[in-house]
């Protein structure tokens, strides 16, 4: 299967398109639907966390891409202009939040904050 990539305006109501992507994603995996819906957590956490950083981004792309060690999701924040943000998102506690959730995270960070969430659903769930 080819990765699948989506992109959405990155704002709060895009959610759940990103939510509605990622549950299609799952269906074609024959995902569990616990683990979907811990799926959707995490990339409801993912939004929240790249919505609230230092910058305003004009974007947000989610790509899923299966592979030998599972499902590899990648949530990416575009298109930035820097700003400060009054109520920005903890990028540790979303990690531990999002790491509850998933097998594998990682947050990739430059000088305005957290820019991407990796994501991986370990194979044979």
């Amino acid at each position: 299967m080819t990765p699948m990539t989506l992109t959405v305006p990155a704002r709060e109501e895009w959610v759940l398109v990103l939510r509605m992507a990622l549950s299609g994603v799952s269906a074609l995996f024959d995902v569990p639907v616990d683990v979907m819906e811990d799926l959707n957590t995490a990339i409801e956490e993912s939004c929240d966390l790249l919505l609230h950083q230092d910058y305003t981004a004009e974007t947000l792309t989610l790509c899923c891409e299966p592979r030998p060690d599972g499902l590899h999701v990648t949530l990416t924040a575009r298109e930035r202009t820097r700003r400060a943000e009054e109520e920005k998102a903890d990028p540790e506690i979303a990690r531990l939040i999002i790491q509850t959730l998933v097998r594998e995270v990682t947050l990739d960070r430059d000088d305005a904050g957290v820019h991407c969430v990796r994501m991986t659903l370990p194979a044979n769930v």
